[in-house]
């Protein structure tokens, strides 16, 4: 089975707010992504990429389980 990462987003926006950035523009600015990107990773109409993953770790200084959750491991597998 594949996984693939998804955003949290009343996380995102919450830890976002926390730290000044108030809107969805500034979020992005912060994160050195387009605004548009921003939008459709919160709104679930895409996946995170790594360099979206990597920049909300590094500038917002956040874990990844903080922001991200990984959906669709096989759990059953063996070790």
């Amino acid at each position: 089975m594949s996984a693939q990462v998804r955003v949290r987003p009343d996380a995102l926006e919450r830890i976002g707010i926390a730290q000044g950035l108030k809107s969805r523009y500034a979020l992005a600015k912060r994160l050195g992504v387009s605004q548009s990107t921003v939008g459709r990773v919160l709104d679930g109409e895409q996946l995170p990429g790594n360099s979206l993953i990597a920049a909300t770790l590094s500038r917002l200084h956040v874990s990844f389980e903080d922001v991200f959750e990984v959906d669709g491991t096989d759990n059953g597998a063996a070790a």
